[in-house]
């Protein structure tokens, strides 16, 4: 075999192998910049879906605070008129 035929081939093996991992390395960045763009989208979704449920949940959030605060103040006029009640018994004794 010719001594000078050796460094050729692996010089033109080197090449082609360095042509490939670049356009490799190319498609890769395309796929990373695509999934990229698509998580975009996906989380620009969960941010509207998560609105459009916080604006659902705040009505009912309000509406048991609501709900709560009549509860007591249910109690606290029970508490109160048996208060006076009471009042009302032990001065007729």
């Amino acid at each position: 075999m010719n001594p000078d035929i050796l460094p050729l081939i692996l010089t033109i093996a080197v090449s082609v192998l360095t042509v490939m991992m670049v356009v490799v390395g190319v498609y890769v960045i395309q796929v990373l910049m695509s999934v990229k763009r698509t998580l975009d989208k996906v989380n620009n979704a969960i941010d509207m879906a998560e609105l459009k449920v916080n604006s659902i949940i705040m009505p009912l959030q309000s509406l048991g605070g609501l709900t709560s605060s009549l509860g007591t103040g249910l109690k606290v006029f029970e508490s109160f008129t048996r208060w006076l009640n009471r009042n009302k018994y032990d001065g007729r004794e």
